[in-house]
């Protein structure tokens, strides 16, 4: 009999989690919403099984109900995938308790790279400069203390938040009392707290990919720059990055790896770096794979997710001793597919996919949810593809990206199709003046493309007008042959 895996998530994520656990012979369990029935990881699992209620609180982030369904189906893996529960540590726990492996590192890890502060403080004793931060925030009542040693402007992060959600930047001090006190309304900010640290915009956004194993053996694959961020969610990403010395490179990798051996980091992760010309700053990591895990790949031309697999089952890394640098072969572009309309404040869009179609050639890559006739929920991320173009130069691979955007249809919803071909042919991006602040700084919605939804609804008015136009004409005309002499006479000899 196959060994089983439960995998608690959804969208593209479920998808790469089911076609790489599949292909080593995992018989693939999916845990899905009741919104999420009709998704096409529903339909490539082997088999799925439906929570009571597509609330977050009740599906995805329940781990009491995980757990007991996947002891119901003696499941002896569970790969939490990424977002939700995968950097959980008392979820991990959970499943070691209940002898679940769980694919990802173990539980102590995850409680030092959950809490934000005590990460950097770590960092700190072993040298590795670290972003200027508060303490942490128990009550907006410490925002004055707490900000007192800083300069503005601010960010103000969940202590043990998740990706880029729940930031918020505070530019002056006068609005920051109003902004805590908006972050207090949500419960996991109440348990946990936030805190402060210096907002540099100007900085790149630096990710070190690696591999640990048991035996202590590392790769390092090549950095990701992901300075291109929509409300602190990663847009647009390049490997390598162009913006970065050899020497920084070098240094990004040493610090890395003694923060990891620390720790005792053992599986896949991503340390991530601040980067500047003259300096660089450490200031987390992540667990677990990423929307992003499709660039290492590419230059690893191997399953990141198996590889994953292979070290939370006590394997060690094939043909590494010690520690291995992978070199760039190709320069890789991945953008990040959004149902949102970029033209309304990257409000999140839903509904009915009407149509969808793409054209691939074989430079690019696309991993989507969607479907014709696919349901977009309200209730969650609106990531729902991701699409990478690899060339052997920068220019090349970003052509091939703007030229494959082109190929992409998609009716029935809003995307950010138009708003990413135009950050593509923007000059900037174009001359890598990339920094964390390039969406804000650089996008000037005022020359902005019109979205389909956008042209439809012109059509549209355009039309009524010229009906309404129309009718009013033919009826100015028919008055005008009725005041003529003899028309009513000639009306009735037609009867």
């Amino acid at each position: 009999m196959r060994e089983k895996v439960v995998i608690p998530n959804r969208g593209v994520v479920a998808l790469d989690t089911i076609d790489s656990l599949k292909s080593i012979g995992l018989e693939t369990i999916l845990l899905h919403s009741p919104d999420d029935s009709g998704s096409l990881p529903v339909k490539l699992a082997d088999r799925s099984y439906k929570f009571f209620s597509s609330r977050m609180e009740d599906s995805y982030l329940d781990r009491n109900t995980i757990i007991e369904k996947a002891l119901e189906l003696d499941a002896q893996f569970i790969h939490p995938g990424y977002g939700f529960l995968a950097e959980d540590p008392g979820f991990a726990r959970l499943c070691e308790e209940n002898q679940i492996k769980w694919i990802g590192p173990k539980a102590d890890v995850l409680e030092s790279v959950q809490d934000k502060i005590r990460l950097r403080t770590i960092a700190a004793e072993l040298g590795i400069k670290t972003v200027d931060h508060s303490k942490v925030i128990r009550s907006p009542l410490d925002i004055e203390s707490a900000s007192s040693g800083l300069k503005f402007p601010l960010i103000a992060k969940p202590l043990k938040g998740l990706g880029g959600h729940g930031i918020r930047v505070i530019r002056e001090r006068s609005s920051a009392r109003n902004l805590i006190d908006d972050m207090f309304r949500r419960e996991y900010i109440r348990q946990n707290g936030l805190f402060l640290e210096t907002y540099h915009p100007d900085y790149h956004h630096i990710e070190i990919p690696f591999f640990r194993d048991i035996q202590g053996n590392i790769l390092f694959l090549p950095e990701i720059e992901s300075s291109i961020q929509r409300r602190f969610q990663k847009i647009v990403e390049e490997s390598p990055s162009v913006n970065i010395s050899n020497l920084t490179r070098e240094t990004l990798y040493h610090d890395t790896q003694k923060i990891i051996e620390k720790i005792n980091y053992q599986g896949l992760g991503y340390v991530e770096f601040l980067v500047s010309e003259n300096c660089h700053y450490f200031f987390e990591i992540n667990p677990t794979f990423q929307i992003n895990t499709l660039i290492p790949e590419i230059h690893l031309i191997s399953n990141c997710i198996k590889k994953q697999f292979a070290i939370s089952n006590h394997e060690p890394l094939h043909q590494v001793q010690g520690t291995e640098i992978v070199k760039p072969k190709y320069h890789i572009i991945l953008v990040a597919l959004m149902a949102e309309n970029p033209f309304d404040h990257f409000q999140p869009s839903s509904g009915t996919v009407t149509e969808f179609y793409n054209y691939s050639t074989i430079r690019n890559i696309f991993k989507s949810s969607l479907f014709t006739g696919a349901r977009i929920s309200h209730l969650y991320d609106p990531y729902i593809g991701k699409i990478v173009t690899f060339s052997s130069s920068r220019s090349r691979a970003i052509n091939d990206m703007k030229n494959f955007l082109n190929h992409i249809h998609i009716r029935g919803i809003a995307t950010n199709l138009h708003f990413l071909k135009s950050l593509l042919d923007s000059e900037p991006l174009r001359k890598a003046e990339t920094s964390i602040d390039f969406i804000t700084r650089r996008w000037d919605y005022s020359k902005r493309k019109k979205s389909d939804p956008d042209i439809l609804k012109a059509a549209a008015l355009l039309a009524s007008a010229f009906h309404i136009d129309n009718q009013k004409k033919n009826y100015k005309s028919e008055l005008q042959k009725m005041k003529q002499p003899g028309f009513f006479r000639r009306l009735f000899r037609r009867f």
